[in-house]
């Protein structure tokens, strides 16, 4: 009888030992402030982590799930008014982060998501934390040297009209003045030199024959925007760009797409200008007339939504094509018009034709994220946007 018992014993503890032996590992931990004073915090697993989000007086703490690599390091200096320092410790098999606070905030001021490993762009598993709680209408910072940045940040950026929301865009995607914005991939990156335009562009004549180029926003290792729901804006941007896609070639256009899957559109690794200027490239390599980044808005405010159109300024037809398609999204929805925006995006500054980045609804207000999942919403969407782009050529 006793053997039996020390058997099951010696098995038990075989079992704790395994499980030990195999527990979530963090291997870095690093951060990054984007140009719109958005905090993001990344943290590296060799597993899929579990986490939680906790405050002690203003103290913010990220407490991971896993136990804590040794030469990750453990305190960092950072450039952000609302959190100067970071410190990492490793208690009670967790990692956590610990976050002094300038001022308290609130479960709205942030968010958080992980993303699974990538073996294509060999991307860990990641815990990523953007706290957006002095978030700016305009970019107010200088973004960090690459080796304190942090993943791709996604370019929130659209301000309501209202004097009451702050946007994030980028959810987001972002910029407001109340309400907190997230900004996709599109704005906080570093340029890099422009490419020679490789031919003139038409602006008339009918739609026939014209060439477009259309980009669906994020993709790959870059969920985008990501709703209460779960909804992710890659996959938005993607079924509202391929509709367009096909509405396009009935009216006789020429498409090129920037991206047909769910993929990075650069290549593994890439910098955040490589990836947008690998965007800018296929409508260059395919002399498109004109240029179309389709994105999905994001705002700590869950009550701001509605349409919005950003272009820049380098011809002019720019803001007219922002307007023909602005026009049509308006006329065929009852959502907010927010208007058409001069903003200085990557993709609408770097590619030599007429371009528009389009903010199509929030994805973090409830009732637009339904609209998001839903296939009449996504036709009717997609064929505003391809009745606007028609118009401009008329």
């Amino acid at each position: 009888m006793h053997k039996k018992i020390i058997c099951c014993l010696l098995f038990i503890i075989s079992i704790f030992a395994c499980v030990s032996a195999y527990a979530a590992e963090v291997t870095d931990v690093r951060w990054g402030l984007d140009r719109f004073n958005v905090l993001r915090l990344v943290v590296d697993l060799d597993s899929p982590p579990g986490y939680n989000i906790s405050f002690q007086g203003q103290t913010m703490l990220v407490t991971v799930n896993a136990k804590l690599d040794e030469k990750v390091t453990r305190s960092f200096k950072m450039r952000s008014t609302l959190a100067p320092t970071m410190t990492v410790e490793e208690s009670g098999g967790n990692t956590v982060l610990k976050l002094p606070l300038a001022r308290t905030i609130g479960t709205q001021d942030y968010n958080a998501f992980t993303l699974k490993n990538d073996p294509v762009t060999k991307r860990p598993n990641r815990l990523v934390v953007d706290i957006t709680a002095d978030k700016t209408a305009t970019p107010s910072v200088v973004i960090p040297k690459a080796d304190n940045s942090a993943e791709k940040a996604k370019a929130p950026v659209t301000v309501p009209k209202t004097s009451t929301a702050k946007t994030t865009v980028p959810k987001t995607t972002t910029p407001k003045t109340t309400a907190k914005v997230t900004v996709p991939k599109k704005t906080a990156v570093k340029t890099e030199e422009k490419k020679t335009a490789k031919s003139s562009f038409k602006t008339d004549g009918g739609l026939k024959g014209k060439k477009i180029t259309l980009d669906a926003g994020h993709g790959g290792s870059d969920p985008g925007a990501i709703g209460s729901n779960g909804t992710r804006e890659k996959d938005v941007t993607l079924k509202i760009t391929k509709k367009v896609q096909e509405l396009l070639k009935k009216k006789g256009a020429k498409v090129s797409m920037t991206r047909t899957g769910d993929t990075d559109v650069y290549g593994p690794n890439a910098s955040d200008s490589q990836e947008l200027q690998a965007r800018v490239d296929v409508a260059e390599d395919n002399d498109a007339d004109a240029f179309i980044s389709i994105h999905i808005n994001s705002s700590t405010n869950k009550s701001v939504g509605g349409f919005s159109s950003y272009y820049y300024p380098k011809t002019n037809n720019d803001a007219r094509l922002a307007q023909a398609v602005q026009d049509r999204l308006v006329k065929n929805f009852g959502l907010d018009d927010l208007g058409i925006r001069k903003a200085n995006f990557y993709v609408n500054k770097r590619c030599s034709m007429p371009s528009t980045l389009l903010e199509l609804a929030f994805i973090s207000n409830p009732k637009e994220e339904k609209l998001m999942n839903s296939n009449w919403y996504i036709n009717k969407l997609a064929k505003s946007i391809a009745d606007g782009i028609e118009d401009y050529f008329k």
